[in-house]
């Protein structure tokens, strides 16, 4: 979605008493998790079963290890093979933690070793890895995190939830915004990536639960393509600071599983898309053929109940040409596709609209889109649109928000509950699907 401008000094300077007005009442922010070793927290993404790739950046030139244990005391805790930090990766650092058991919660730090033995140790992070039977469990989602929207407030709602899994769907950063100082070099993607990562409630949630990530188009610019010239740099900076579980460095599209009960499968809806002025029709694709043909083979290989897609981009829905509804053709073929394969307990989950709905087509297929997390709300920037109440049963466009998901696999169907929450952590909507039988 196009970005809106940035706020305007009058709106700035309300924003700002109103800031300080939340600090006087005892609303006081919190600190980041940066230490005199690292600029910011750590995450963990990607996590499986026995394995987590953890993410942390020094301040400078080091050599970097992981102290990781079930105890936040981090007796007996098992320590990392070095790595180094070095300018060429912005001093960010990927470190895999294997060999690790399921269903069980686990904390991490990053350790600099010097010179002379002293150790130099970061702000405590934590995660949960899935289980290897059905249980109970919760994650969540949103997308859209432009800087000008600071502080990101709503992610401590998220917090709140102790959710064991967010999905970051999309415009982690704002490349383009402002117009009149949009980036395109691998230098100012990192720095936009920077500016986000210093968001305190951002690295709070990083340092709480288990992530993954996908981009969008503001990553590397507007409504972008797979002919943009920026790609490669965009993504590299993109996987710098959001680490993907993928063996080909240029591939971001991969699927998560969350026990037997869940298979998350990730979409990368720019790299491989066809202009989105391109007439419609077979050879427009949004996804590229490999990744197509990869998205059939894992949802009918799946074996489990619920089948959750991520796309940026709204799936389903009357919107314009950077949706899937400019690649109706692709869109229809896909369709047959989990028709004709009865793909059951299939949902898909995006962001970018900036609003949050329930959308659903004639063969029950559903669309949940979430956000901003921070970005303008929908309904504050356009007219709503009547088309939109077509298909949708539920939105909302004047709030940030998030989405949540409970999964119960041992209820009898097997049932996902959905909510909507927004920036109170109110429940704004909430609905049930059971697993086909």
């Amino acid at each position: 979605m196009a970005s809106a401008p940035r706020l305007g000094r009058r709106v700035f300077l309300g924003s700002s008493l109103a800031a300080a007005a939340g600090a006087l009442a005892g609303c006081v922010p919190p600190t980041g998790l940066a230490s005199p070793g690292f600029s910011f927290g750590p995450a963990a993404t990607d996590v499986t079963a026995t394995s987590a790739l953890v993410w942390l950046r020094p301040r400078g030139p080091a050599r970097v290890q992981v102290e990781y244990g079930p105890t936040q005391e981090f007796v007996g805790a098992a320590l990392t093979a070095p790595v180094e930090a070095v300018a060429e990766r912005d001093f960010t650092v990927t470190v895999e933690l294997t060999a690790l058991q399921p269903g069980r919660e686990y904390f991490y730090r990053g350790v600099i070793v010097t010179a002379t033995g002293a150790a130099a140790r970061g702000a405590v992070g934590r995660f949960r890895t899935p289980p290897s039977s059905g249980q109970e469990f919760r994650f969540g989602w949103s997308g859209d995190m432009e800087a000008a929207h600071q502080p990101y407030s709503l992610l401590d709602r998220v917090v709140a939830q102790a959710p064991d899994l967010f999905l970051f769907v999309g415009d982690s950063i704002y490349a383009d915004t402002p117009r009149d100082q949009a980036v395109t070099t691998l230098p100012g993607y990192r720095e936009k990536h920077r500016e986000n990562r210093d968001d305190a409630y951002l690295q709070r949630l990083l340092a709480r639960t288990a992530v993954a990530a996908i981009w969008d188009d503001h990553e590397v610019a507007n409504d972008f393509d797979g002919s943009h010239f920026a790609i490669a740099e965009g993504r590299a900076a993109f996987r710098e600071y959001w680490p993907a579980r993928t063996s080909d460095p240029t591939v971001l599209h991969r699927r998560l599983s969350w026990g037997p009960a869940v298979d998350i499968v990730i979409l990368d809806a720019r790299q491989y898309r066809s202009p989105n002025a391109m007439p419609d029709g077979p050879r427009k694709s949004m996804l590229g053929r490999r990744q197509k043909e990869w998205l059939k083979e894992e949802l009918r290989a799946s074996r489990a109940p619920f089948k959750f897609v991520v796309s940026s981009v709204p799936f389903l829905g009357p919107f314009g040409i950077d949706k899937w509804n400019g690649f109706a053709t692709e869109r229809d073929e896909l369709k047959r596709f989990f028709r004709e394969e009865k793909i059951g307990g299939l949902v898909f989950l995006s962001a970018d609209m900036h609003l949050a709905m329930d959308l659903a087509d004639r063969d029950g297929l559903r669309d949940f889109i979430a956000g901003p997390i921070g970005a303008w709300p929908f309904c504050r920037v356009l007219p709503r649109r009547g088309a939109l109440r077509n298909t949708e049963r539920f939105s909302l466009c004047d709030a940030y928000n998030y989405g949540l998901i409970t999964v119960r696999p041992e209820a009898s169907p097997p049932e996902i509950e959905v909510q909507i929450r927004d920036d109170d952590n109110t429940v704004r909507y909430s609905t049930r699907i059971t697993a086909p039988s």
